[in-house]
């Protein structure tokens, strides 16, 4: 009896080791897979069945999510593409005119718009704003009567009077664009920033050891075309005096508008030309001994003297007929050729045409084409 339960156990032995063995054969060939592959063995993919021998879907890295992230951007535009039926727009018809005018048309067109360029622009807006100041402003706000500036009361607009003790770069600035009329000095001080006048301030002085000196000034004003600028013509007058003149009527005037400056000095130029021309042949007819100092760039600077200097009367002579006959090349290096516009010269010419018989141009017969005025009554 003991020794069947002997075998038995033996047997029992020898059963339990096979399955062991068993057992650890099929661990050391086995599929190595996680708990989730053995219920679903197998997944569909885009080619069709895929046997499931390791979780593609398992993230390996670490610290990363389980969880499959959905799409944080979407198009809407494409998901919308086909919400509303597309409908074609119907292209608009445009008419097309015809060509009329050619190239070089379109260029004389842009010719005849004439417009101030930058220089003459700024000419005119600088002397707008000196003689705004001159109108607005007629007389200095010191307390001495005698001393800074004033003004001279003209048609339309007022020119700077400078006694004793005006400022020189008021002085100068009135008389680089002409509207300076005169200056009284003792020492020369208020010119001093016009380097060829006051020289021949220093000079004259010297010569005549005199108090108190005027200085005039018989200018005609520049004038402003769309593409140039002829500047000013001057004649400066120096000598001596025992009291300043003072104007009576001295006041406010209107403001001149910046589209009228070109037209309204253009008057002014053709008076100050015939007052320069007065001037000269006044002091050239009556045998007034001039004293030269200055005569070039258009501008003349003299004074009289007891002596008779022919080269200087000579060159007012020069002068006067260079005036004269503005079509004509200058007989004077002093004024340069084409001093007035051919727009001025037809009122030019009415001006001192009737005055002096040396005058001469091409509008002192007339203009072309000039209807006459009918009346009936």
């Amino acid at each position: 009896m003991a020794k069947q339960e002997a075998k038995e156990k033996l047997k029992t032995n020898e059963d339990n080791l096979k399955s062991k063995a068993s057992q650890q054969h099929d661990y050391k060939n086995a599929e190595l897979r996680q708990p989730e592959d053995g219920k679903n063995p197998e997944l569909k993919g885009d080619d069709g069945k895929l046997l499931k021998t390791h979780n593609v879907c398992l993230n390996t890295a670490a610290g990363t999510s389980k969880q499959v992230s959905d799409k944080q951007h979407k198009n809407a535009n494409l998901n919308q593409l086909f919400a509303k039926p597309f409908t074609q727009r119907t292209p608009r018809h445009v008419s097309i005119e015809p060509q009329t005018s050619t190239y070089a048309d379109s260029l004389q067109n842009q010719n005849e718009k004439k417009t101030y360029n930058y220089i003459t622009r700024t000419y005119i807006e600088n002397i707008h704003k000196i003689q705004t100041y001159l109108n607005r402003n007629p007389r200095s706000t010191t307390k001495e009567p005698n001393q800074d500036y004033l003004t001279q009361r003209l048609q339309g607009y007022n020119k700077l009077i400078a006694q004793p003790k005006t400022n020189a770069n008021l002085v100068r600035t009135c008389y680089n664009y002409g509207l300076l009329n005169t200056v009284y000095t003792y020492d020369g001080e208020e010119v001093s920033g016009i380097p060829e006048l006051y020289k021949a301030f220093i000079t004259y002085k010297r010569v005549t050891k005199g108090n108190l000196f005027y200085i005039k000034f018989y200018t005609a004003p520049a004038e402003i075309l769309y593409e140039e600028i002829k500047p000013p013509i001057q004649v400066i007058k120096i000598g001596l005096t025992k009291d300043m003149i003072i104007p009576e009527d001295i006041g406010q005037q209107e403001e001149i508008c910046k589209i009228e400056i070109p037209s309204f000095y253009a008057n002014k130029r053709i008076i100050g030309i015939s007052t320069i021309i007065q001037e000269l042949a006044n002091n050239y007819l009556n045998g007034n001994a001039i004293w030269s100092y200055y005569a070039r760039d258009q501008l003349m600077i003299y004074s009289n003297s007891r002596e008779l200097r022919k080269a200087d009367m000579d060159e007012v002579q020069r002068w006067i007929l260079s005036l004269l006959k503005p079509e004509e090349r200058p007989t004077t290096r002093a004024l340069k050729e084409g001093f007035i516009s051919a727009e001025l010269l037809t009122r030019y010419c009415k001006l001192i045409g009737h005055k002096y018989p040396d005058h001469i141009c091409s509008k002192c017969n007339g203009e072309d084409n000039i209807i006459p005025d009918v009346q009936l009554e």
